[in-house]
């Protein structure tokens, strides 16, 4: 019998039959492609994009607008003035000169026999009034105010006048007062306010001409306290 030897495409020389290469081969090759593929695509991509971008932009941003909203505060809608400085509101025959000169808080006002104590604190407000008119003027009870953006306050018409009998102060009440042509007159009036807010006080014009007036109190636990000599 005649034997013929076949080469094969694995390189071997087979005798008498003919034999293919084994499937090894194959699987290497697909086991080496796809693993490193896979692995080196999809991790770092994931990482590096998501963290960053979402922690620099949200933290900043809401610190940085909060903060001023709840700390601004609306102020008056008309000028300003400083304790002792002297100011007009109105004009013409409307006009009326102010000078606050000093303030003063106590929790009763008057003389140990007759005297009013307060539901909050009073806040006792000594100052100068000038009328540049022909005529004469009274204090005008229902434009000098104390106010703040809730409460609008009118001078204590029954702790104002108790103010003359006070020892701790050398003033009498000008609630009720008249002013003569080219005159001024010093006095106090007397608010009762909250001890724990702020205030304003506001002057508003008595006619139609001239804007409002305000000068800051402040927090009314700031102001200077009349030590009291009752028992």
């Amino acid at each position: 019998m005649e034997r013929r030897h076949v080469l094969t495409a694995c390189g071997t020389v087979l005798t008498g039959m003919l034999a293919g290469c084994g499937g090894g081969g194959g699987d290497a090759t697909a086991t080496e492609t796809a693993e490193p593929t896979a692995t080196e695509t999809a991790e770092p991509t994931a990482t590096e994009t998501a963290e960053p971008t979402a922690t620099e932009t949200a933290e900043p941003t809401a610190t940085e607008t909060a903060e001023p909203t709840t700390t601004a505060a609306a102020g008056p809608d008309g000028p300003t003035h400083d304790i002792g400085e002297s100011f007009t509101v109105g004009s013409g025959d409307e006009a009326i000169g102010y000078r606050i000169a000093e303030l003063f808080r106590a929790d009763r006002i008057g003389s140990s026999a007759n005297n009013s104590t307060a539901d909050g604190t009073y806040l006792i407000v000594i100052l100068e009034l000038s009328n540049p008119r022909d005529e004469p003027i009274s204090f005008p009870n229902n434009s000098f105010l104390v106010w703040n953006e809730e409460q609008i306050l009118y001078f204590d018409d029954e702790a104002t006048p108790k103010i003359g009998d006070d020892d701790r102060l050398d003033v009498t009440p000008i609630g009720t007062a008249t002013v003569l042509a080219g005159s001024s007159k010093t006095g106090a009036v007397v608010f009762d306010v909250d001890p724990d807010r702020s205030y304003w006080i506001r002057v508003n014009p008595t006619g139609d001409s001239g804007e409002t007036h305000y000068v800051p109190v402040g927090s009314v636990s700031g102001v200077e306290e009349l030590r009291s000599s009752f028992t």
